[in-house]
């Protein structure tokens, strides 16, 4: 476990957020104050409004107090993985604000805010930090919660608001801002390369590929697996035909870095799964996720507790991990893979992972009902 102390630093992260949250608040005329937004079907993109970037950052932020709250009455909480129930909850949060002013929904954030900071001071160093703390949890740590309702997902949102509302410069700022809060943090480098990397996607996908090429080398530096995922990754396809960019794909210090066989395609695992000495697949979600379905023959080692179970991982066979890849380069599959190597393991991690297999028509298979 890594014992650095890391609650001063979550505080700070959610801090740094909401001061982000007002200055952006602090730079809206009353137009863009009393705007109202169009929703987001499922089918059609709707165009949120401030009202509803700010509406729907408070009421996650209130999901994650009660979480909270839940978790340290000895309960276990809701699971938010399916996207089905993400989309579901923010259509509701847009309904429910959809009429409100937005001065009520302001000071309803500042409330929530305060909650959702007290209730973060209540939580131990141990209960944040120590991936063994709640069983739940299966390995992952509590902190990695409240950062990404905190922190991660509402600078996101702060971000694609000033922006749709022709705030470029205030967006640039914000991601600039974001990638020298979380340095100056206690964050493990690859969470920084994460930061890094989602600044240089900003930075291609909106006219500044002279930014955008100066930072990505620390980025692959500090987050080796994004190394792949840079060389499809549409946001960076104004970058393609640079020759600094190509110069940066085939740089040997970077290259040395970069995992061997980091990806493996669903058609390739299918034939080696009936080969003569097929992999052994693990499925490094929760274990309610791989319940609901999996790769076929696929086995359920969650990802905290991989280190645990290496004995029941045999060094003949080569291992494929995957997970739902929501965040590509970040994906607990490809953390799997790059901790099996550690061990000595060969190793590969299903590209684009369960939702990919399963939408090429692969067999699954779903875990018995108890």
């Amino acid at each position: 476990m890594n014992n650095t102390p890391m609650k001063a630093h979550i505080l700070a992260l959610l801090h740094f957020t909401r001061q982000q949250e007002l200055h952006l608040i602090a730079n809206l005329s009353d137009p863009e104050r009393n705007a109202t937004g169009t929703p987001n079907t499922g089918i059609t993109k709707g165009m949120w409004a401030a009202k509803d970037f700010v509406a729907n950052m408070l009421h996650w932020k209130e999901l994650q107090t009660q979480k909270l709250a839940t978790v340290q009455r000895g309960e276990v909480p809701p699971d938010w993985t399916d996207m089905k129930v993400v989309h579901q909850i923010n259509v509701e949060t847009f309904t429910r604000y959809r009429t409100s002013a937005f001065q009520a929904i302001e000071e309803e954030a500042e409330h929530v805010f305060n909650a959702f900071i007290t209730q973060v001071e209540r939580m131990s160093e141990e209960e944040l930090n120590d991936p063994r703390y709640y069983a739940w949890l299966e390995g992952t740590r509590l902190r990695n919660e409240v950062l990404n309702y905190g922190f991660w997902y509402p600078c996101n949102q702060l971000t694609i608001c000033a922006f749709q509302l022709g705030k470029k410069q205030l967006a640039f700022q914000l991601q600039e801002a974001l990638v020298e809060a979380v340095r100056q943090s206690a964050l493990p480098d690859e969470g920084v390369g994460v930061a890094i990397y989602n600044m240089v996607c900003f930075y291609a996908t909106n006219g500044k590929p002279e930014k955008a090429l100066q930072h990505l080398p620390e980025a692959l530096r500090l987050r080796p697996t994004l190394f792949e995922v840079s060389k499809r990754d549409s946001d960076l396809e104004s970058l393609r035909t640079n020759p600094t960019f190509q110069a940066i794909l085939t740089d040997p210090a970077l290259l040395a870095r970069v995992p061997l066989n980091v990806l493996v395609k669903p058609h390739d695992l299918h034939t080696s799964l009936r080969g003569e000495v097929p992999p052994l697949v693990i499925d490094v979600r929760g274990s309610a996720e791989y319940a609901v379905g999996h790769v076929e023959g696929a086995v359920n080692i969650p990802l905290g507790n991989l280190e645990s179970q290496l004995s029941q991982i045999p060094h003949e066979r080569p291992v494929v991990t995957y997970c739902n890849m929501h965040h590509q380069g970040a994906s607990r599959g490809e953390l799997a893979a790059t901790k099996l190597r550690e061990h000595g393991y060969r190793v590969s991690t299903l590209d684009g992972g369960y939702p990919n297999w399963k939408a090429q028509g692969f067999l699954i298979e779903a875990a018995p009902q108890e």
